[in-house]
């Protein structure tokens, strides 16, 4: 028997993959009896839930119909021996009141409504025979027959909407009265039956009228298809023919739990398989791998020679206790010019510039770097590690030792470039940052931290950096730096920064990008330059152009002017002079002498106007000081009050008695002479002038505004020549047209500006811009 046991599970061990296979069909197999058991189970618990929820609902069905029974039978009550009733529409209030199910009650005498409660949305139900409806009177004959009160429906009612309708037949003195009738609103129906509650919680229902003559089923709530009914619990409501079905939805997904169990069982299943296959196949593997480890062993002292002798590096293996060489290979040889039958020779010290080095590294450990002899007498600059090993019982030292003269070579002159730049970068005031993307460390020169005007020891981070830059910049900066993290190029750009003290820094900087060799931008760099002081000379530079322009401007206006005026006025005088020397009259010297005297006059008003022009244009040094508005408003007024008195103008004035702008005095109240006096001059005919001056703040500037009712101006036409000199829009012969021209020049003078609103016939309104 024994033998047989042991044949029977060595044909198993020496057959790993039929055995896996047979372990994972097997612990399969009991995980699918567990699943299969679980679900079960869930399906139980399921059906358990309908019952229970079912069993719920038919108790809320019942509580509604014994309400509404009861409720019929106190309406029953209200018909006296002589049948009619007493007291119904307060009785069916009551029983409203006091009811959550009912919507509407119905006294129903020989099958004809005759009374309705509540009346209104029921009125249309009355004088209906339901026992001549076809509709109707199949349940209410059933009500009469059986004696007892029966619910019909649900129905749809005459009066609209649809309700379950009991009817409780009313016999006096065994005859036949009527019926006493509750009506239950459908939906309030199925609301306190409890159905959209559980609804909500993941059952189905359907309910259906049950037709006993025909067995007949005809749904009236849930689709018909909704789920099988043969796999619902149901219950049968006797009083209404009625079948309720119930499904719990969460029976359509009792697998979705178990699917990953299932995955779960057939995973550890295909693991266990594998483990037992695999573990079976262990004393081959070992097997194996002692064969594999006999060969590399054989190899590995060729290997290691192969190694030593072309490594890239210096190897020099010496005993421990004279320090004579053992072997070395053949970078090394080649680097100092020995043989290695040479250096077999002389020990390591000999070779060994300064042999306290070797001292010190043999204490230490380490590195070291030190200088070495050339068979030539040449020295070399080496970097030596030492590794201690034992070689035949005896201690000896491994060093490594790597040539690195070259390379001290190249970081003595990176660091002299490195130092020749950074005076030169300093010497330009050119400032050079960087910014690692792996690490997110940024990099400033000394210069950066000079041109941000902050301190050396700040911390620096994006955040900061971001919060330096002018906002109207912020944008277009995030722009570059994300053009160039997408690997793209960035041209010079100006931009703004902020000093600490809020003041503003103009640079000029440069960007670009830092890619690897799989193409990815490892690192943002760029330079900086403070240009504020370049700035300011443009600034400076295009403010003087700006000056020239306009006083050219202004010089080939005024020679326009000039020419214009004073050609006109000198060619009338001539003209006159002309006629005066042909005239023999002194009656008609005499006019002529009046019509020069007026032509003279005009001459004299047109320089008495230039001159001011001139004055305004010219005064570059005019006096600015903190005035009183309110206070200027008054002194213009009172020099108006004549005027003011005369046209019956009434004047509003909206001006705080401390509101105070900076501003020539003389010219203010040369401004507001101007346009109170244009808004009293104009003012409208057929109504009484009145005047608005108000002060107000628009994009932080003082604004002052004065507002009219007068007789407007014509924009579309005359906008454009509104401030001209000589301009005048109305037929007043005292206007000059030189008022708004003046005011105009004496706003720009100081920095200030006009606008105007107007229309023709209602007003206009000036805002003055401080």
């Amino acid at each position: 028997m024994s033998n047989k046991l042991n044949v029977f599970f060595s044909w198993f061990i020496n057959r790993p993959k039929i055995t896996g296979f047979a372990v994972f069909f097997a612990v399969l197999l009991v995980f699918s009896f567990i699943i299969y058991q679980e679900y079960s189970l869930s399906q139980d618990q399921e059906n358990e839930k309908e019952a229970e929820v079912l069993s719920f609902v038919e108790q809320n069905i019942e509580q509604s119909f014994k309400s509404g029974y009861m409720a019929a039978l106190t309406l029953a009550l209200t018909i006296n021996d002589k049948g009619e009733p007493e007291n119904f529409n307060k009785v069916a209030e009551k029983i409203l009141s006091s009811s959550t199910t009912i919507s509407s009650l119905q006294l129903v005498p020989n099958g004809i409504i005759s009374h309705v409660y509540p009346y209104v949305p029921n009125r249309k139900a009355l004088k209906l025979n339901i026992l001549k409806d076809s509709k109707l009177n199949d349940e209410a004959k059933k009500a009469i027959i059986d004696k007892n009160m029966h619910f019909a429906g649900p129905i749809n009612l005459i009066q609209g909407g649809e309700a379950v309708v009991g009817r409780l037949p009313i016999f006096i003195k065994n005859e036949f009265w009527g019926f006493s009738v509750v009506l239950i609103n459908k939906k309030d129906f199925i609301e306190n039956a409890g159905i959209n509650k559980f609804s909500k919680k993941g059952f189905d229902f359907k309910l259906s009228k049950v037709y006993k003559n025909s067995s007949q089923e005809a749904f009236y709530y849930g689709q018909e298809n909704a789920f099988d009914s043969s796999s619902s619990h149901k219950v049968y409501i006797e009083d209404g023919d009625w079948n309720i079905y119930i499904y719990s939805k969460n029976k359509d997904h009792l697998l979705l739990p178990l699917l990953s169990l299932t995955v779960a069982a057939f995973l550890f299943s295909i693991v266990i398989g594998w483990f037992t296959a695999n573990f079976l196949k262990q004393p081959f593997k070992l097997q194996q791998k002692v064969d594999d480890q006999a060969v590399k062993l054989l190899n590995s002292e060729q290997r290691f020679k192969t190694i030593f002798n072309r490594a890239p590096i210096g190897i020099v293996h010496i005993a421990a206790n004279n320090h004579k060489f053992i072997t070395a290979n053949e970078h090394f040889l080649n680097k100092l010019g020995y043989s290695l039958e040479e250096i077999h020779g002389i020990t390591f010290d000999a070779i060994c510039q300064q042999p306290e080095d070797l001292k010190t590294l043999l204490e230490s450990g380490g590195k070291l770097e030190t200088d070495f002899i050339k068979k030539g007498g040449d020295k070399n600059n080496m970097r030596m590690a030492i590794t201690c090993l034992k070689h035949i019982d005896t201690p000896t030292y491994i060093f490594i030792i790597e040539d690195v003269t070259e390379r001290n070579k190249t970081q003595s002159a990176l660091k002299e470039l490195k130092s020749r730049m950074e005076m030169a970068a300093h010497i330009a005031q050119l400032g050079y940052w960087e910014w690692n993307i792996d690490t997110n460390e940024i990099l400033w020169t000394k210069t950066m931290y000079e041109i941000y005007r902050v301190a050396n020891d700040t911390k620096l981070t994006g955040e900061f950096v971001l919060s330096k830059v002018h906002p109207s910049d912020v944008q277009r900066y995030i722009s570059k730096l994300k053009t160039l993290l997408d690997g793209g190029s960035s041209s010079p750009y100006e931009a703004k920064i902020l000093a600490p003290d809020g003041s503003l820094i103009f640079v000029m900087g440069h960007l670009e990008n830092e890619i690897n060799k799989e193409g990815r931008v490892i690192k943002l760099k760029g330079t900086l330059i403070d240009i504020s002081g370049e700035k300011r000379i443009k600034e400076e530079l295009n403010q003087s152009y700006d000056m020239v322009l306009k006083q050219n401007q202004r010089l080939i206006n005024f020679s326009y002017i000039v020419s214009h005026n004073l050609r006109s006025h000198a060619s009338n005088i001539q003209s006159l002079i002309y006629l005066l020397l042909d005239m023999d009259h002194a009656e008609e010297q005499k006019e002529m002498f009046g019509m020069l005297s007026s032509v003279s006059q005009a001459l004299d008003d047109t320089l008495f106007d230039l001159n001011d022009v001139i004055n305004i244009q010219n005064n570059t040094s005019i006096f600015i000081e903190s005035i009183l508005v309110r206070k200027y408003i008054q002194r213009v007024l009172e020099v108006l009050q004549v005027e003011i008195s005369q046209k019956n103008v009434k004047i509003l004035i909206n001006v705080p008695a401390e509101i105070k702008i900076s501003f020539n005095p003389a010219y203010f109240e040369s401004i507001l002479l101007n346009f109170i006096s244009n808004a009293i001059r104009y003012k409208h005919p057929d109504r009484i002038s009145t005047i608005h001056i108000d002060y107000l703040v628009l994009k932080d500037r003082p604004v002052l505004k004065i507002k009219d009712n007068g007789i407007g101006i014509d924009l579309e036409k005359n906008g454009e020549k509104l401030f001209g000199m000589y301009k005048t829009f109305s037929k007043d012969t005292e206007s000059r047209g030189l008022g708004l021209f003046i005011s105009k020049g004496q706003m720009e003078a100081l920095g200030g500006k006009i606008t105007v609103q107007s229309e023709l016939g209602k007003g206009s309104v000036f805002n003055l811009f401080f």
